[in-house]
């Protein structure tokens, strides 16, 4: 390869859109709180986003959508989703 051409270059300048943080814990799409372990979590069956279990519950009773996706969520997909209710885990 010619040692005169550079491995990288920049073409105009850079702008930061935004950051991504591994550190960062899962937030419950309810009440946008921190899940934390040992923490009883509900996965929507249609998007697979998170929530307090009990968050979760109560919006698709009142709602019967999911708070991320707007997608029905039905109630027999849901019962078979929380069979084996998950703690969350770091």
């Amino acid at each position: 390869m010619d040692d005169n051409i550079p491995d990288r270059f920049m073409i105009g300048s850079e702008e930061i859109i935004g950051e991504w943080d591994w550190n960062k814990r899962e937030r419950c799409i309810v009440c946008n709180l921190t899940i934390k372990n040992g923490d009883e979590i509900g996965r929507c069956p249609e998007c697979g986003h998170s929530a307090h279990l009990n968050h979760f519950l109560e919006w698709i009773k009142i709602k019967g959508i999911c708070p991320f996706c707007k997608r029905k969520v039905k109630p027999e997909k849901l019962r078979s989703n929380y069979s084996n209710v998950p703690k969350y885990k770091t």
